[in-house]
């Protein structure tokens, strides 16, 4: 990991197959698990804060795309050796968003205790 901006929540991924860098966003973190919306959903993602730190190795697929002057867009960054942080997802049907206890809701991960150690 080249960059990390936590306060903006995206940084920048080095490889030889992105030349000049490959943007990244915190919620690119992690992605997998995590099902594709439907026509007409919404899947919304809580919990569990996701961060990259500098000179992290990170595993990572990626897209073409202009993105803040970067030439590539990862579409989804997995931090070696560290799990993913515990979060919780909601599908939403058409019309339903933002009223949280419509729509399904699944875990992934596992729950961490509000007093345990959130340094991931």
């Amino acid at each position: 990991m080249r960059d990390w901006h936590p306060e903006e929540g995206w940084g920048v991924i080095d490889s030889p197959d992105t030349p000049g860098g490959c943007w990244v966003h915190f919620s690119h973190l992690w992605r997998d698990g995590i099902p594709a919306a439907g026509p007409g959903e919404v899947v919304e993602v809580t919990s569990g804060y996701r961060e990259v730190f500098e000179g992290e190795t990170v595993d990572f697929d990626w897209e073409t795309a202009d993105q803040d002057g970067y030439d590539f867009r990862a579409t989804d960054a997995r931090p070696r050796g560290r799990q993913a942080p515990h979060r919780v997802v909601r599908h939403y049907k058409a019309g339903e968003y933002p009223n949280p206890s419509a729509g399904s809701q699944i875990q992934i991960g596992t729950p961490q205790q509000p007093d345990q150690d959130q340094n991931l």
